[in-house]
């Protein structure tokens, strides 16, 4: 009799065991481990592509709990809990993660009747006619496909689709967005690690040689940035936009500015004629009231002359922003250094810009030239035959960007824009040959 209840007492221990492995204490539901483990065996079935995957949050729980009580609150989220599972087949799970959060992993067809309930749900939790709660969600949402690997992936995809819902002011349900995610992940990488790369320098200078179509001569260049990771060069149209987004562009601005006033008075050290170099300002910068003193003085501290360096502004089509761009040039021209207008269109303000602001140069955009034959649409040919003769008249020198082809060459010179940069003269290159290149021409 001994050994009969001592395995059955073995028997009932197993069995609580198992429970309690996969089961919430409180509500009596699954829990997380059980909704794992049923991704997992889907996985290895072959068959989570049939599923879709929830992580839900209970909306004002807090102010609830405070309302009805704790007590009251815990009936409810089982009601609900309840409420959901109605309807659902055995392979389908329904799991509190913790508190008032739970995880449910159901068919696709079964999305729609389950986001109904999570949309707004009355829950009953006393016998009173007014002891009823009404009961909404924010959720998370991740369509799956017999792509997902692990559990991981579904847990940190359903995660990061709450967290949108739970953000926005308009979404109550968020489906998780691949793409956007990457991107996501993306700039927050890039954000961590621009600090990085600023102290240890791995955003390298380039240097773009710009030249004269009378006679193919060296007369200037622009400085561009270029981050070096793991050896190899990061696009800078995957992290300038993501700096763009903040004042971060802004110390990356600073940061060339430096290193450009840096080489330059190297190479006046060695005797080498350096060139006058432009540098890229971003419209961020056009709330820096003090931004012409701020410019200055990192070219004075490396006692670079003025007429060395040349601002380059992108136009602005807002009102305040062309206020304080037509300021800022106007600071920059009593100081001795030239600006420039870049990605110049053919818009109103556009026309305004170059009209109202002093600007030295102008930067023909490439999209005027057309393809490498020479071949932009007539409207296109004749805008940029005004824009040139326009600028010509008001005393600004042109330069186009962009240039790949002796055509675009002999399309310029006919619209008497005698200055250049492109591929066509040379790649950006970084310092030490673009410091050949200076040696060569003097």
């Amino acid at each position: 009799m001994l050994q009969l209840y001592l395995t059955n007492e073995r028997q009932n221990l197993k069995h609580d065991a198992h429970y309690y492995r996969y089961h919430d204490p409180q509500t009596r539901h699954h829990n997380m481990a059980y909704f794992l483990d049923r991704c997992d065996a889907y996985i290895q079935r072959g068959t989570i592509g049939q599923y879709t995957a929830i992580l839900a949050n209970i909306s004002g729980f807090t102010n609830l709990n405070f309302l009805i009580g704790s007590s009251n609150c815990d009936t409810v989220l089982i009601r609900l809990l309840d409420w959901l599972q109605e309807g659902l087949e055995k392979d389908e799970v329904v799991s509190r993660v913790s508190g008032d959060e739970f995880a449910l992993l159901i068919h696709r067809s079964h999305e729609g009747m389950i986001l109904e309930k999570l949309r707004v749900s009355d829950v009953r939790y006393g016998k009173h006619p007014g002891d009823l709660a009404h009961v909404s969600a924010e959720a998370g949402i991740f369509r799956l496909s017999d792509a997902v690997e692990s559990y991981h992936h579904i847990v940190q995809a359903v995660s990061s689709a709450l967290n949108v819902a739970k953000s926005s002011l308009q979404l109550q349900f968020s489906y998780y967005d691949p793409i956007a995610a990457d991107a996501g992940e993306r700039r927050k990488f890039y954000e961590n690690a621009f600090e990085r790369a600023l102290i240890n320098e791995d955003i390298r200078i380039f240097f773009q040689p710009k030249v004269s179509l009378k006679d193919y001569s060296l007369i200037g260049a622009e400085a561009l940035s270029r981050w070096m990771m793991n050896g190899k060069i990061v696009p800078p149209d995957a992290f300038i936009p993501i700096l763009e987004e903040t004042t971060r562009i802004c110390e990356l601005d600073f940061y060339v500015l430096e290193h450009v006033c840096r080489s330059i008075r190297s190479w006046l050290r060695q005797g080498i004629k350096p060139v006058k170099v432009s540098v890229n300002f971003s419209r961020r910068h056009l709330s820096n009231t003090n931004l012409v003193n701020d410019i200055v003085d990192v070219i004075d501290r490396f006692f670079v002359p003025h007429h060395y360096i040349e601002v380059e502004l992108t136009e602005t089509t807002i009102d305040a922003d062309f206020a304080a761009l037509k300021r800022i040039v106007y600071g920059l021209r009593e100081q001795g250094i030239e600006s420039s207008v870049d990605d110049f269109g053919m818009g109103y303000s556009s026309l305004s810009l170059i009209r109202d602001v002093p600007f030295k140069v102008l930067k023909i955009d490439k999209s005027f030239l057309g393809d490498k034959k020479g071949g932009p649409n007539e409207r296109k040919r004749a805008m940029m035959k005004h824009v040139i003769s326009m600028a010509n008249e008001l005393g600004m020198e042109c330069i186009a960007e962009g240039v790949e082809s002796m055509e675009h060459v002999q399309l310029l010179k006919e619209n008497k824009c005698y200055m250049a940069q492109g591929f066509l003269f040379n790649r950006p290159v970084p310092k030490e040959e673009f410091e050949q290149i200076l040696t060569q021409a003097g």
